[in-house]
């Protein structure tokens, strides 16, 4: 289970900007200091695309680990040559003239609500530092120049989208501000991917992690409920006695451990008192038609579990494809029979879960204002190797956007003819990330400090106004 916990200090927030402003008036105060952490920026963008500042007030972040096929998936190239374009078909979609592969069915009734960004680029083909690259905005300091043996988490990564909302946007009725499910993931099953974490603001701002079962079938649930012997008051006497030891610590010594040790308490003392959360959980709770409509995946069942914490106040949701697969082709990285795998496996229970959450959170009147990401790691090579595979290639890769404050049925960039490089509007990590932050509320030019105090500025790119409505 991830630690969620850290001795951060609750400082103010400040930006660049607000810290020149106010240092033009005659200098900083404890009163201006205290009212600039609560300045806010709308990235300066024009028009339309600064009335999305902070439209998305929940977020499902859906990630394919080990990186889909774009040609296979959401931009096929039918006109390239039988080695390039594969065995699929193109399909209609309901945004006119726009095609996906034969394989998402569903998805294509659904692309009136998405925006299809097909041209993300960046440099890096090893899984480990390139999805540490797509979750945080930022380039892994061993990109292209270490073994994924080499790439591993450590206290001074970035933090994850979900940490950076996690400490600048935390819920404010004890709801746990970012939760991953099903698991940790990992290349080969083996290292561990960095980026998933808070990084360097913490421990603290790390997700809640809820696993899946052995079978595969369902979650392990965290034990959030009271024995049958704790009755509330108990449980209210148990806090105030920690409460009193806690204070008694304090005095004697300023502990780092003991610190989180007191922030975890907090956590799981709100974490039961959450009856939404706890609800969420349970998915007998929710109609058998709505979990078939979701499919018996894991996948589909953490899509549906996602909408569930999302609904109960949980502001982001990661749900990573699983490590699941035969060896040739454990996740999404299908070197090996990519055609066999996306028929039988992939596409399947993808297509099923990712076109019924937009569905359902629609039908809710949750779109409007819950952000959906659907994106892995990197894109795939154009040409198919010996082994009916596409190998990685993170030079194009197609990701899938919806929902608040996102350009519904609309296309943004475009890969060459054979789907190898950016034809036109690049779209490199950071801007990406830049976009996200904004509609999430989130100014751009946000300075964090890590827990040694260090300033750290949480994202380096800037919002891609093709992207958002309005």
């Amino acid at each position: 289970m991830f630690h969620q916990l850290s001795n951060l200090t609750n400082r103010p927030i400040l930006t660049r900007r607000d810290f020149l402003r106010l240092g033009a008036v005659g200098g900083l105060s404890l009163p201006l200091l205290l009212q600039a952490g609560k300045v806010g920026s709308a990235s300066g963008l024009p028009h339309g695309g600064a009335s999305q500042f902070g439209r998305a007030r929940r977020c499902l972040l859906l990630f394919l680990t080990g990186g889909p096929p774009q040609h296979d998936t959401f931009d096929p190239k039918p006109h390239a040559p039988t080695e390039i374009r594969g065995e699929l078909s193109p399909i209609a979609t309901r945004i006119a003239g726009v095609h996906f592969s034969e394989l998402f069915p569903r998805l294509a009734r659904q692309a009136d609500k998405l925006c299809v960004l097909r041209s993300v680029t960046h440099p890096d083909t090893v899984h480990t530092s390139a999805g540490y690259t797509m979750l945080t905005g930022v380039a892994h300091p061993l990109a292209n120049t270490s073994t994924a043996a080499n790439i591993r988490p450590t206290a001074n990564d970035h933090p994850h989208l979900g940490s950076l909302l996690a400490r600048f946007r935390p819920p404010a009725d004890g709801a746990p501000p970012f939760i991953a499910l099903p698991e940790v993931i990992k290349d080969a099953a083996v290292n561990e991917f960095p980026g998933l974490s808070g990084g360097f603001l913490g421990k603290r701002f790390d997700p809640i992690l809820i696993e899946g079962t052995a079978e595969r079938d369902g979650f392990r649930l965290p034990e959030i409920t009271l024995p049958a012997d704790v009755s509330g008051a108990r449980l209210h006497e148990r806090r105030s006695l920690l409460e009193r030891y806690d204070r008694a610590v304090r005095q004697g010594e300023t502990l780092a451990a003991h610190g989180e040790w007191g922030e975890h308490c907090e956590r799981a003392f709100a974490l039961i008192r959450s009856t939404a959360v706890r609800q969420a959980l349970d998915l007998e709770r929710e109609p058998t038609p709505v979990r078939e409509a979701y499919g018996r995946h894991l996948f589909g069942l953490g899509c549906l579990l996602g909408r569930r914490l999302l609904e109960a106040g949980v502001p982001l949701v990661s749900v990573y494809w699983h490590y699941e697969g035969p060896d040739d082709s454990p996740v999404w990285d299908t070197h090996w029979n990519n055609f066999i795998h996306l028929r039988n496996r992939l596409a399947p229970p993808t297509d099923q879960a990712v076109a019924m959450v937009l569905a359902d959170l629609s039908a809710r009147g949750l779109l409007d204002d819950t952000l959906v990401i659907c994106m892995g790691e990197f894109g795939r090579t154009p040409r198919i190797n010996r082994e009916r595979g596409r190998d990685h290639w993170p030079h194009a890769q197609t990701i899938l956007l919806a929902g608040a404050g996102i350009r519904a049925g609309s296309v943004y960039g475009a890969s060459d003819r054979i789907g190898a490089y950016p034809a036109h509007s690049p779209v490199t990590p950071p801007d990406l990330f830049a976009t996200l932050l904004h509609l999430l509320g989130i100014p751009l030019d946000l300075e964090v400090h890590d827990r040694t105090g260090q300033p750290r500025m949480a994202c380096t790119g800037s919002p891609i106004r093709g992207l958002l409505s309005g």
